[in-house]
């Protein structure tokens, strides 16, 4: 029993770590947000503050019982260096993965059959660095708890399909 806990922990920990690489490379890249920004703070804290704890804990499954004490000491002394290396990587680069958002200041059309599909301006908020870029967007909820991305150009809309609203939404101006 104790053995399948060993393996269960180990594994998941790789599965995390793979899952933190994805989030952090290819995951950035993609046409797919969070539609709630505080899930979306919770999700990018737990990957951040939990890499170095999980890299610990594949010490788990290093460990055997062939190995020598050196090699043991080895595996100890290179699991928590790297565990160190990435807190500071993470502590140095905290304020650009994950941190800013788009934030939409004005919903400009509307879906006529699925009033959830919306185009959308949007300014990139940097939070203390203001804002970063403009974008017209249009986004499609998409499993709940995201929304699909896709750049839209709003002269080339079929008016029949949109509903023009111009609605203020998170940026208000005064």
């Amino acid at each position: 029993m104790l053995r399948l806990l060993i393996r269960i922990i180990f594994w998941g920990s790789i599965l995390f770590l793979a899952f933190f690489l994805w989030t952090v490379t290819l995951g950035q890249t993609i046409n797919y947000e969070f539609r709630d920004n505080k899930l979306a703070d919770e999700f990018y804290s737990l990957m951040l503050g939990g890499t170095p704890l999980v890299i610990l804990l594949t010490l788990f499954g290093t460990f055997k019982k062939r190995h020598s004490a050196t090699t043991k000491l080895l595996s100890i002394l290179v699991t928590v260096g790297a565990a160190a290396l990435t807190f500071m990587f993470l502590v140095s680069n905290l304020f650009t993965l994950g941190f800013g958002t788009w934030t939409t200041f004005n919903i400009a059309y509307e879906h006529e059959r699925n009033p959830e599909r919306q185009v959308r301006e949007q300014r990139y908020d940097a939070g203390a660095l203001g804002y970063g870029g403009n974008r017209i967007v249009e986004v499609r909820p998409f499993a709940g708890f995201f929304w699909k991305i896709l750049p839209v150009d709003t002269t080339k809309l079929d008016k029949t399909e949109w509903r023009r609203i111009d609605q203020e939404s998170d940026i208000r101006f005064p």
